[in-house]
């Protein structure tokens, strides 16, 4: 990680359209497939919509210079919230009272470009983005098939709490919870 800066996004414009950038060449990649254009144009999108209707928005930038060559992204989020009210109620009474509660924070958007894999950059941008947050837990999804990124997350001490969760016509998700006490 070398050279490499992990700092909160402080709202610049053109770092944020390097961010766009960045999240829409990672989420081309497989599984995701995301088309680029699109991807990126929505990812611009969210992250105004975001600060403008959810609680603690946190976008965490890997900055090698210029260059954004990571990113994590996340918000709290309680009852009302689009993908909570989704994901809870598919959930053991249990386990959605233990991670959601009143209130958790979501993770969203993890994204490190190719060249800096495997350097730790992805590790060092989760710790920033759940550092010092106002909640007792944080959850997030990902894609069955991304089995590479379940293992990262288990090393990072998430634990899956539901597989095979899907969103209307969504590829099967896991979701993931992790104690931020």
């Amino acid at each position: 990680m070398t050279g490499v800066l992990i700092t909160k996004w402080d709202g610049d414009e053109a770092e944020l359209t390097r961010a766009a950038e960045l999240y829409a060449r990672v989420f081309a990649e497989q599984p995701y497939r995301e088309e680029v254009e699109a991807s990126r144009t929505s990812f611009m999108e969210r992250i105004r919509r975001y600060g403008a209707s959810k609680p603690h928005l946190r976008l965490v930038l890997a900055k090698d210079g210029a260059d954004v060559v990571g990113l994590a992204l996340g918000t709290g989020i309680a009852a009302g919230d689009w993908w909570r009210d989704r994901i809870a109620p598919l959930l053991e009474h249990d386990a959605r009272a233990r991670w959601f509660g009143d209130g958790c924070f979501s993770v969203m958007e993890l994204a490190v470009a190719l060249a800096h894999r495997r350097s730790g950059i992805a590790a060092n941008l989760m710790d920033a983005l759940l550092k010092d947050l106002p909640y007792a837990t944080a959850v997030l999804s990902r894609y069955a098939e991304a089995e590479d990124a379940g293992r990262f997350y288990a090393s990072l001490g998430w634990r899956e709490i539901a597989t095979g969760i899907r969103i209307g016509d969504s590829p099967a998700l896991c979701v993931l919870a992790r104690d931020l006490r």
